[in-house]
């Protein structure tokens, strides 16, 4: 994948860099995986993913956007479950773009990135978004679920 020009990870890449290590169901699972993502792993080797406040969580544009140009560009594939539940995952040509991304990447890094992958997917929706409030309250001030917050 193209990096930014300033060398650095971008929304699409750290899709891509999530993908290497399993599939992610679900927009919302996504959207909070990548968000983890930067701000617990990479944030120092990325662009700010412009994440904001939003209904179901942190909310970036950015990565909708790239999420439409990976699939547009045969990068990954979708499969569709009904409304917001589409499966995640990546082509043979996403795989080599990863691994390509990954092997540039500091082995911590990408141990990082890969053990805390495994340890998101072990979780639900809600249980993700619950980490995502108590952890980053900042993003949570819009959370239609109030049982996700701290009471």
């Amino acid at each position: 994948m193209n990096k930014s020009s300033n060398g650095r990870l971008n929304a699409l890449d750290i899709i891509l860099l999530l993908l290497v290590n399993g599939k992610t169901t679900g927009r919302t699972m996504m959207q909070e995986q990548v968000f983890l993502a930067y701000e617990e792993v990479v944030k120092d080797y990325s662009e700010d993913l412009l994440y904001l406040p939003d209904k179901f969580g942190p909310f970036s544009s950015l990565v909708g956007d790239s999420l439409k140009y990976l699939r547009n560009q045969g990068l990954i594939k979708v499969i569709n479950r009904g409304e917001g539940h589409q499966t995640y995952f990546l082509t043979e040509e996403g795989k080599r773009k990863a691994e390509e991304i990954s092997r540039k990447l500091p082995d911590e890094i990408r141990n990082a990135l890969k053990n805390q992958k495994i340890s998101w997917d072990e979780w639900d929706t809600k249980g993700i978004l619950r980490y995502v409030c108590r952890k980053y309250p900042d993003y949570a001030i819009n959370i239609e679920e109030p049982e996700l917050k701290w009471e």
